[in-house]
């Protein structure tokens, strides 16, 4: 465990081996067709996954694949969608409903169908509570999301957006066991930003959208889970300059009851005995905003059940606790990287 899922790339990108700090800057929506009339209509569009104006086909595999999954002929024992849901508009997933588990925290707002808990730990809680509960009875391959739907970017919870990284789909997580050629069998992430855990200084993917009206050159294939290159000069996809974001280690340290100047070190503390896994490459975790990823049974029960019952005591009491955070930063390690 600890290992850089981006091997091969500068971790500090572009400079020397310290931080470079830097500094980043109506009307109706349009009426969905309903039940089947939306699955059959996204199976004609999704033969090819479209991007923008870049189109990318998808294998005779996937399209078989989306094919069972649209027809309701795929099982929970072999794909399962996890909604972390409080009361956000699930209409864009309703193509999946015959494998998808929705665990609401809205109380009365709730529909039904859902699976309510109490309203504590955020989608932290929510995702963990799913692996315990059914940790001998996964799906051969689990999506984990937020229930908002996933559109391009995030520019802040104001402005909104729906952690997808630019050129993939929802139904890339989905379909990544049929894909014939992958970086990593087990599991499927988009990493959007790293941190350095001493410092919580960030670099963000630069073909991430997170103001409005960036630029992003869309990709005619899928997204690799690490940008493509290792510098700016040579592409729209790479790690951008490291930033220090103030705002976040205030915040952070504040939900955690401890003194900023001591942030650095809790969070090596919490690698160490909590995580009780190697240190990541220079204190540099990668990781994708939002929190959504997807992986298989046999990746995640890499930890024990004791193992995730421990991490789940510590989002159990607090509607938003600081260690909601910390795991957004950590899930591809959580699992077992």
């Amino acid at each position: 465990f600890g290992a850089s899922p981006c091997s091969g790339q500068p971790l500090w990108g572009r400079g020397p081996s310290t931080p470079r700090l830097g500094s980043r800057a109506a009307g109706a929506p349009p009426r969905r067709p309903g039940g089947m009339a939306l699955a059959l209509a996204l199976l004609a569009a999704m033969a090819t996954s479209v991007a923008g104006s870049s189109e990318r086909v998808l294998s005779e595999l996937e399209v078989k694949q989306l094919n069972r999954i649209l027809q309701g002929e795929v099982s929970k024992n072999e794909l399962e969608i996890v909604l972390a849901q409080y009361d956000e508009d699930l209409s864009w997933s309703r193509p999946y409903e015959k494998v998808t588990t929705v665990y609401c925290k809205g109380g009365e707002r709730c529909s039904e169908g859902t699976e309510r808990l109490p309203n504590v730990g955020r989608e932290g809680h929510t995702f963990l509570h799913h692996i315990v509960r059914n940790y001998d009875n996964l799906a051969a391959w689990t999506v984990f999301t937020q229930a908002g739907e996933p559109t391009e970017g995030y520019r802040g919870h104001a402005a909104g957006g729906g952690h997808m990284l630019t050129g993939a789909s929802f139904d890339d997580y989905i379909l990544h066991p049929q894909r014939t050629t992958k970086e990593d069998a087990d599991s499927f992430f988009l990493f959007t930003s790293k941190l350095h855990l001493p410092t919580m200084q960030h670099s963000m993917r630069t073909s991430y959208k997170t103001v409005e009206g960036q630029q992003v050159i869309r990709p005619e294939t899928l997204p690799p889970m690490c940008p493509a290159h290792d510098s700016l000069e040579s592409s729209g996809d790479a790690w951008g300059p490291y930033s220090n974001v103030q705002w976040l280690r205030s915040f952070v340290a504040q939900k955690c009851g401890i003194e900023e100047g001591s942030l650095g070190d809790a969070l090596l503390l919490f690698w160490d005995d909590i995580l009780q896994s190697t240190r990541p490459p220079a204190n540099i975790v990668h990781f994708a905003q939002g929190a959504r990823f997807a992986a298989s049974r046999a990746r995640i029960q890499q930890r024990s059940r004791a193992f995730y019952e421990k991490l789940l005591a510590l989002v159990v009491t607090d509607e938003d606790p600081c260690m909601n955070y910390v795991f957004e930063w950590s899930w591809y390690y959580i699992i077992g990287a």
